[in-house]
């Protein structure tokens, strides 16, 4: 019953991860945000170690050996990815191809550091599971890293390490797909965390209108100081399209007897909450 719990609960976060991914280009607030994510989600799973005492060494091991470095791994992943992100270079392929060959070279110096365990790793080895994966067991050896604020509760000698093996196996195979695609597209550098620079408003104009005014009334940029005229010049900036002057705008809302005067955000409201209550019966027959 445990053991499901923890996989929903790691599902769950995986899930959550792939979609705050895609949802933010900007690496500080990606990590900024996947880190609460992971922490909240390390955090349950310390609670269940404490109100679910391991029945013997066994459920001991299996829980500190990949349960918990399948959580703590997405921890590394994304700081790491933080790092090679914020310091990409733009605008030039052989740059950014040296670039990506000394980040692998450092994850292959990690693996060949720690060469004796990862092959304990890969090869699901268990001959030393009691020796590095079972709490209380103080090891002195060069073979494992220096382990940041260890939680004599909550980890062994070795999960931190194999929690590292999984994140960077997973870095690694990032580092290899960027290469392969400056290999295959030698004259389109990667624009890593670029906004988008084709996104062009195709819809009725008074949509936008609506999006603006929504803006301004619940005060969402600026701390609330930006005015009705700025947020229209700069959605008119961002999409490409030409809204209009704020008070006729305004004006044709207010005129509207027929329809909404919030026709276009009642709509969206609508659609996003159909979406997510299909996904809720989805959910709810698997």
């Amino acid at each position: 019953m445990l053991q499901e719990q923890n996989s929903r609960l790691l599902r769950q976060l995986e899930q959550d991860l792939e979609q705050l991914y895609f949802q933010s280009n900007e690496p500080l607030q990606r990590l900024t945000n996947a880190l609460k994510l992971i922490r909240q989600a390390l955090s349950k799973l310390k609670d269940e170690v404490t109100a679910n005492p391991f029945k013997d060494k066994h459920d001991q091991v299996n829980f500190f050996k990949y349960t918990k470095p399948s959580f703590y791994q997405w921890q590394i992943y994304y700081t790491e990815l933080y790092t090679i992100e914020t310091g990409f270079p733009f605008g030039d392929t052989d740059k950014q191809t040296d670039y990506l060959a000394q980040e692998l070279h450092y994850i292959e110096r990690f693996f060949q550091q720690y060469a004796f365990l990862y092959q304990y790793y890969k090869l699901d080895a268990d001959e030393l599971d009691n020796l590095y994966f079972i709490r209380g067991e103080e090891i002195q050896s060069v073979l494992l890293p220096a382990v940041p604020d260890v939680n004599p509760g909550f980890a062994t000698s070795g999960d931190y390490l194999f929690s590292k093996f999984m994140a960077f196996d997973k870095l690694k195979e990032w580092v290899i797909e960027k290469m392969l695609y400056l290999k295959h597209n030698p004259a389109n550098p990667l624009q890593l965390n670029s906004e988008p620079d084709d996104m062009k408003w195709t819809g009725d104009t008074i949509n936008l209108a609506e999006i603006g005014i929504g803006i301004y009334h619940t005060k969402q940029l600026n701390n609330g100081t930006a005015t009705l005229s700025d947020i229209f010049r700069w959605l008119e900036e961002k999409f490409r399209v030409k809204i209009g002057i704020p008070s006729k705008r305004l004006s044709e809302l207010r005129r509207r007897k027929r329809l909404s005067r919030t026709k276009y955000l009642d709509e969206m409201k609508e659609n996003v909450v159909q979406k997510l209550d299909k996904e809720d019966e989805f959910d709810g027959t698997r």
